[in-house]
């Protein structure tokens, strides 16, 4: 009997396999962290990459807005847009959708908004939209591109979207199962700039000359 406890106070009291009862404890737990943390830095970089792309489309058409004919990655165009084949000479009030927020969609043709890659069709702003290929999104990304303009500017907007290519288990670890990007771009446009400052500072001077001949008018009766 003595034998027997003497036996089980030293089982009870060595540390022999001691680290491999703490390694088969702990290794589970670092092992499901470090996953967690590898899905998680693709997430993030599923997602980055899907930023970039939707703001290299947005800053593409934004650049060459104001010109049909310019080259969407260089900027290069040989004609302007009141030339034969342009835009027009006044496409900003009549093809422009700037009309469209007082309600006025005669030349409009309604909403400028489409799917990128469709290729455009409908009115100007569309065609200009038009232009993005797909090829320039990731690999199974989509999503639509629109043009909004309104008193205080307008601007490029890409909403794309793209699934995410991981097992069921973790997108429910996620609660995701996509990810989505939203990029605007405002468009600047020196030479329609320029005009409207001009534009301004005449009506401006002629309204206070205006006014000075009025003022006489009525001081002298």
């Amino acid at each position: 009997m003595k034998t027997g406890s003497l036996s089980f106070r030293k089982f009870k009291e060595s540390e022999k396999g001691s680290f491999t009862i703490e390694a088969s404890l702990v290794f589970p737990i670092l092992l499901m962290l470090t996953l967690c943390f590898i899905f998680f830095a693709l997430v993030m970089y599923q997602q980055s990459a899907l930023h970039y792309s939707a703001n290299s489309v947005a800053e593409k058409l934004a650049f060459v807005w104001n010109n049909s004919d310019k080259d969407i990655n260089t900027g290069k165009f040989d004609k302007y847009t009141s030339f034969d084949g342009g835009d027009g000479l006044y496409w900003r009030v009549t093809d422009d959708q700037f009309l469209s927020q007082f309600g006025i969609d005669f030349f409009s043709n309604g909403g400028a908004s489409i799917p990128i890659g469709s290729g455009g069709g409908g009115g100007l702003p569309q065609e200009k939209l038009g232009r993005v290929s797909s090829g320039i999104l990731p690999a199974g990304a989509t999503g639509e591109v629109r043009y909004e303009n309104n008193l205080t500017g307008s601007q490029i907007v890409v909403h794309l979207n793209s699934p995410l290519n991981f097992p069921s288990y973790v997108t429910n670890l996620f609660g995701i199962d996509q990810i989505e990007v939203e990029v605007s771009q405002s468009v600047v446009d020196p030479t329609e700039f320029i005009r409207t400052t001009d534009l301004v500072m005449y009506a401006v001077k002629s309204l206070t000359e205006y006014s000075n001949y009025i003022t006489q008018f009525m001081s002298r009766r």
